[in-house]
C-alpha cells in the first residue's frame, strides 16, 4: 500500500523594509511534509509522490525514494525526483533543500534542468544518508516523524499567456479526413479463434501521401504508386485495427493516451518498431517500463524481448534488476542462462560500475570539441543519454554503444576491468 502524504504548502514571504538585492530574482517556495517517514516504504523501486505544485504556469511533483542503495556507497541513501506534469517542454531551476525543526536547511541543492515533455524528471540520486535523517541528535525528524523538504522554485519574469503554435491541432483536424486524403489503409485482423478464418475487425483509415512521406516513410512505402487524383490502396493484416490507430494518430502529431499506452504497450512497442515510428516506440517502452514489476520470474523474457526489439530502456531495466538480485537468480531454479545472448554480459558489466561509480548525468563536457568525454557516457543511463542525444538534434532510438559514439564525436571507450574493479 502507497504511503499517503504529504501537504503542499505554498509559503508567501513579506519583505518589510528594502530586501538585499537579489538581481531581480524571485523564488516561489512550497513545503512538502513526509508524515511517518521512519515507515515510509523503503523498497529501492518505491516512490513515494507528493501532491502537484504550480509555477510559471507549469505543474510539478516531488517525489521521495526513502532509502536507495547507491553502490559503492556504504549506507542507503534517501533520494528526491523532480517531474514535469504539463504538456510541452519547460526549463525550471530547483533549490531543494531539507529542513531540520528549527527550519534550518541542513542539506540542499540547486540545479537547473530542461525538461522536455511530460513526465520528464530531474534526479537527485544520493541526496543525503537515511541514518542521518533517522538520528535524533540532529534534530530533522519532529515529534511525528514528519520529514519537512523545501522545495523553491525560480519565478520566471514573463509568464504572460501564449498560445501554444496552432500547426499541431490543425494537423489533428485532417487526421482520418476522407475528403482530403488520397492514401486508404484496410486494416484487418483475423480472429484467434482456432478454426476461424473470419475477420474479428475490419476498418479503413484516409491518410496524406505528403505527411506519411515525411513522417513514416515505412507506412507510405506500404502504399506503393498511384495514378494521378486515384486514392492509393493498402492492405495491413498484422496490426490490429485500433493500434494502429494510435500509430498513424501519432503520426499526425497527436498523443495516445497514457491509459492506452500502459495498456497496449507491447502492441504499440510491436507496430511502432515495424513501420520505424521511434518516438512512439520509445512512448510505448517507457510505459511498459513504469507499469511492469520486474520480479525474479519474469526478468529472462522481458531481457530477451527488450534484446529482440531494440528496446533499450527495458532492456537496462532488466539488466540492472540482474546486477541487483545476481545471488538470488544464481539460486533460482526457475531461471534459465542458456538463451542469454553473449554481448548481454557487457550490459551487466556496465550496469555494475554505474552503480558503483556512482555516476548518473553529470558527466565532463569538453567546450573545445563540443562532446561529452565518453568515459563518463559509457556510465550513464539510457534515459540521461536519450536527453543528450534529443538536445543535441540526434535520433534518440539507439543502443547505448550508438549513442555515446554519437556524442562523443565516435571517440568510444570501453570500460576496462580495471574500472570494474576499483
Amino acid at each position: 500500500m502507497r504511503a499517503k502524504v504529504h501537504r503542499a504548502i505554498n509559503t508567501v514571504t513579506l519583505d518589510v523594509g528594502k530586501p538585499p538585492s537579489s538581481r531581480g530574482e524571485t523564488w516561489k517556495t512550497f513545503t512538502i511534509l513526509y508524515h511517518g517517514f521512519e515507515d515510509l516504504s523503503t523498497g529501492q523501486d518505491d516512490g513515494i509522490e507528493s501532491p502537484s505544485f504550480f509555477c510559471n504556469g507549469e505543474w510539478w511533483n516531488l517525489t521521495i525514494f526513502p532509502c536507495v542503495p547507491c553502490g559503492g556507497a556504504s549506507e542507503e541513501h534517501v533520494s528526491f525526483h523532480v517531474f514535469h506534469n504539463s504538456e510541452g517542454g519547460a526549463s525550471a531551476t530547483f533549490d531543494l533543500g531539507v529542513l531540520d525543526n528549527n527550519g534550518a536547511v541542513v542539506r540542499k541543492s540547486v540545479r537547473k534542468e530542461y525538461f522536455f515533455d511530460e513526465d520528464d524528471g530531474m534526479r537527485w540520486i544520493i541526496f543525503m544518508k537515511r541514518s542521518y535523517i533517522l538520528d535524533p541528535s540532529n534534530n530533522i525528524l519532529d515529534d511525528n516523524g514528519t520529514l519537512k523538504v523545501k522545495v523553491q522554485m525560480k519565478e520566471e519574469r514573463d509568464t504572460a499567456f501564449v498560445p501554444r503554435n496552432p500547426f499541431q491541432r490543425k494537423m489533428e483536424g485532417i487526421f482520418l479526413d476522407e475528403t482530403s486524403s488520397d492514401v486508404c489503409f484496410e486494416v484487418s485482423v483475423v480472429a484467434e479463434e482456432e478454426g476461424s478464418n473470419d475477420a474479428a475487425s475490419c476498418d479503413w483509415f484516409y491518410a496524406h501521401r505528403l505527411i506519411l512521406d515525411t513522417c513514416a516513410p515505412m507506412l507510405a512505402a506500404v502504399c506503393g504508386g498511384s495514378d494521378k487524383g486515384e486514392m492509393a490502396m493498402a492492405t495491413i493484416t498484422d496490426v490490429k485495427p485500433g493500434i494502429f490507430r494510435h500509430l498513424l494518430f501519432y503520426v499526425y502529431g497527436g498523443k495516445v493516451p497514457k491509459v492506452d499506452l500502459k495498456a497496449h504497450a507491447k502492441d504499440i512497442i510491436d507496430a511502432a518498431d515495424k513501420y520505424s515510428i521511434a518516438g512512439l516506440k520509445l512512448e510505448a517502452e517507457k510505459a511498459y517500463v513504469r507499469s511492469t514489476e520486474i520480479t525474479i520470474e519474469n526478468v529472462m523474457d522481458n531481457l530477451l524481448y527488450a534484446d529482440a526489439m531494440n528496446c533499450f530502456l527495458l532492456k537496462e531495466v532488466a539488466v540492472d534488476f540482474i546486477a541487483d538480485n545476481g545471488e538470488e537468480l544464481i539460486a533460482s531454479d526457475s531461471v534459465s542462462f542458456d538463451d542469454l545472448p553473449g554481448h548481454v554480459v557487457k550490459d551487466v558489466l556496465v550496469a555494475i560500475t554505474r552503480k558503483k561509480k556512482e555516476v548518473v548525468a553529470e558527466v565532463a563536457y569538453d567546450d573545445k570539441t563540443g562532446t561529452f568525454y565518453a568515459h563518463g557516457l559509457s556510465l550513464m543511463s539510457v534515459s540521461d543519454l536519450r536527453k543528450k542525444m534529443f538536445a543535441g538534434g540526434f535520433d534518440a532510438d539507439g543502443s547505448r554503444e550508438a549513442m555515446i559514439k554519437a556524442l562523443s564525436g565516435g571517440d568510444t571507450e570501453s570500460i576496462s576491468n580495471d574500472e570494474i574493479e576499483d
